[in-house]
């Protein structure tokens, strides 16, 4: 949103011209100088406040909006930095910062092999044998028939359209001929939905298209129509009620793993969800995601972005909680009551840093501070430390970082306009900076909430196909799919097969008791021998 309209001195030429004739003729130089002074420095205030405001639009409008700085702007920002740190000291700056010309550590990339990948030894392979002519069979020397020595072999990777087939259930009677007795007939044929048309295999297939493929109902139907069935959108749409239905106590039991998990990240996208009773018939709810030690992941629906949403799903929640600095999570951490921990999101911070760059060189010295910070977690995460390990590591190596990041913090925010880019990078900073902190306290905490954020990536790039929910209820058995798929993802479950099993088992009446060995981690190992699944539950 934009900011109100300021009424000050700067807006009213006339006047300013008569204060400093007033002020002159009283031989008052000293004001006069002092007001052209303070008028100067508040036209650049609010033209760099414009500045970064239009960079900003102009971004959102199509301009590039990846957060990555090359090595080389970077160098070149920090020296501009270090050079107004001089000028303004009047020396050295107090911060030892690395020579910028020193080339900035990368992320090694994994090699990655050249030439075509093999394709996977479990496809079906239909072989054929290319003979050479007849005549060429014969040697033109001796006249005598060649021997075959070999075959030199190239694969061709073909598809077949998927097709539908119909599974008939012949339910045989049976009635004594001898006398009017009872009629018998053979048990009804496994069916997802009660008198419905759709098999497990159709029904899986209809939600995975829809919630993982991204394709909406229409169009759906036109794919399935070219393979000679029609289903109307409203059939599928039915189909998709009844699914997220069935789904529900799995959905539940993920909700309680994730609240259960030693770390849970939090954030939210919006979603337009269809309302007669809204102008326009529409209205902006939203989509909330809870990622619980990145194996589960809950996906929950509001119709406002208030914080009781948040706050009602993780009442109660004893442990840390990794969020932005959205104030509708305020409540969670605010004692007495409160039990949960705030942790901090790094990127968040480092975004506002992004965007001061634009404006004012000095955010380069933040960037640099928060670039060698990542560089320890990637150094953790190639050498595969366990938590433990990381947590050592993170005290030996990121520590100091933090103390020269807020010891430059302190040094520039009095000098950063509040309003300014800047500015408000260092106020997020400063008003975040336990929070920020907290990674450093324990080895399975994530330095930033990018986790929830990739999480959210798969409801935004569905919006964007389907366009909108056609109710709250409709939102609601989406995010119950959500979950579902989005564990799936997390543990490399594969959604379809997943899905048209897990729905198999609870029409045949899976006990409720038994739920938790349908969810992903525990399907996927399904075929391990108990004792193994034992023992991992255990540690």
């Amino acid at each position: 949103m934009g900011e109100p309209a300021r009424q000050t001195i700067t807006t009213d030429i006339a006047g300013i011209q008569s204060l400093l004739i007033e002020l002159l003729a009283k031989g008052r130089d000293a004001d006069v100088v002092e007001l052209v002074i303070n008028l100067l420095q508040q036209l650049k205030q609010d033209n760099e406040r414009l500045n970064a405001r239009v960079a900003e639009l102009l971004r959102d409008r199509g301009w590039r909006k990846t957060e990555q700085i090359s090595p080389g702007q970077l160098r070149l920002f920090l020296e501009q930095a270090l050079e107004l740190e001089r000028s303004a000291e009047g020396g050295a700056p107090d911060i030892e910062l690395p020579s910028p010309l020193e080339p900035l550590k990368r992320r090694k990339r994994r090699g990655q092999p050249s030439g075509r990948r093999p394709l996977p030894a479990e496809l079906p392979r239909n072989e054929i044998t290319l003979e050479p002519p007849a005549d060429e069979k014969i040697c033109p020397r001796c006249d005598q028939a060649k021997d075959c020595i070999g075959h030199e072999r190239s694969e061709v990777l073909e598809f077949i359209p998927g097709h539908f087939e119909v599974t008939v259930y012949a339910r045989a009677k049976y009635a004594c001929a001898a006398c009017e007795g009872e009629i018998v007939l053979g048990p009804t044929g496994p069916r997802p939905i009660d008198g419905g048309l759709p098999g497990f295999g159709l029904l899986a297939d209809v939600l995975v298209k829809k919630y993982a493929d991204h394709t909406p109902l229409h169009r759906m139907r036109g794919m399935y129509r070219r393979l000679g069935v029609d289903l109307p959108v409203s059939t599928l749409a039915h189909w998709v009620t009844a699914a997220a239905d069935a789904l529900a106590p799995i959905a539940a039991a993920i909700r309680a793993q994730t609240l259960a998990a030693h770390v849970v990240q939090a954030d939210d996208t919006g979603l337009t969800v269809l309302d007669r009773t809204k102008s326009g018939g529409s209205k902006r709810g939203h989509i909330w995601s809870y990622v619980g030690d990145r194996r589960w992941v809950t996906y929950a629906y509001t119709p406002t972005r208030e914080g009781r949403g948040p706050c009602s799903f993780l009442a109660g929640r004893v442990g840390w909680v990794q969020a932005d600095a959205y104030s509708g999570y305020d409540a969670l951490f605010k004692p007495p009551h409160a039990t949960a921990v705030e942790v901090g999101c790094m990127a968040h911070a480092r975004r506002y840093f992004v965007k001061a760059l634009e404006t004012d060189c000095r955010a380069a010295v933040a960037l640099h501070w928060i670039g060698k910070l990542y560089e320890v977690e990637r150094e953790a995460t190639e050498r595969e430390l366990d938590p433990a390990a990381r947590q050592v590591l993170r005290r030996e190596r990121s520590t100091p970082v933090l103390d020269e990041l807020g010891k430059w913090i302190a040094k520039t925010e009095p000098a950063a306009p509040p309003k300014s880019p800047l500015g408000r990078a260092l106020t997020y900073m400063i008003n975040q900076w336990q929070a920020l902190s907290r990674f450093l306290e324990d080895g399975r905490l994530e330095i930033d909430n990018n986790g929830v954020e990739r999480a959210l990536r798969t409801v935004a790039v569905g919006r964007k196909n389907w366009l909108f929910a056609g109710s709250d209820e409709g939102a609601e058995r989406a995010a119950v799919i959500y979950t579902v798929f989005g564990t799936c993802r997390l543990n490399g479950v594969d959604p379809w097969v997943y899905v048209q099993d897990v729905l198999k088992k609870l029409a045949d009446g899976w006990k409720h008791s038994r739920i938790a060995e349908l969810l992903p981690p525990a399907w996927a190992r399904r075929d391990e021998p108990a004792d193994e699944r034992r023992t991992e539950a255990t540690a």
